[in-house]
């Protein structure tokens, strides 16, 4: 006879991590509908993302729609990992811009920041891929480098 799952209580500290992790989902989840508002309604019309190694060689050429994520890269087979599902709770889908496209984009929220500040290799353009929503407008053509690991 199996035993019925026990339950436990989790502690206050466990409770207020959780809800951080879900606010801060929230957030996120707000700011790429935002984003997406901004963009227009070419939502339909794909356009071409360059996936660039630290040397500048191109990887992988990454087909995109205004709406998407960065994260457009992990269907193509690019190692990015994004752990936390593209919630901006870790920073394993650091990306690096070229200096234009980091000017032309929304600057980042506070909790982009502070979770960009855990990743190896920043530099001054570096964004997290899973808060940059794609605009055909704005990113058609554009070069992401992806940083060493």
């Amino acid at each position: 006879k199996p035993h019925p799952p026990t339950t436990r209580a989790a502690s206050p500290d466990h409770q207020a991590a959780m809800l951080s992790h879900v606010a801060r989902g929230a957030r996120a989840s707000a700011f790429r509908q935002l984003a997406f508002a901004r963009c227009g309604k070419s939502e339909f019309c794909s356009f071409t993302i360059h996936f660039l190694t630290p040397s500048g060689d191109v990887v992988k050429e990454a087909s995109a729609k205004t709406g998407q994520s960065l994260l457009v890269a992990q269907q193509e087979g690019l190692d990015i990992r994004a752990d936390c599902g593209g919630e901006c709770a870790c920073s394993t889908c650091h990306v690096i811009l070229e200096q234009a496209a980091f000017d032309a984009l929304p600057s980042p929220s506070v909790d982009e920041a502070d979770t960009l500040s855990m990743a190896e290799n920043l530099t001054a353009t570096s964004r997290l891929g899973c808060q940059l929503v794609l605009c055909k407008e704005r990113d058609a053509g554009l070069a992401v480098t992806i940083p060493p690991s």
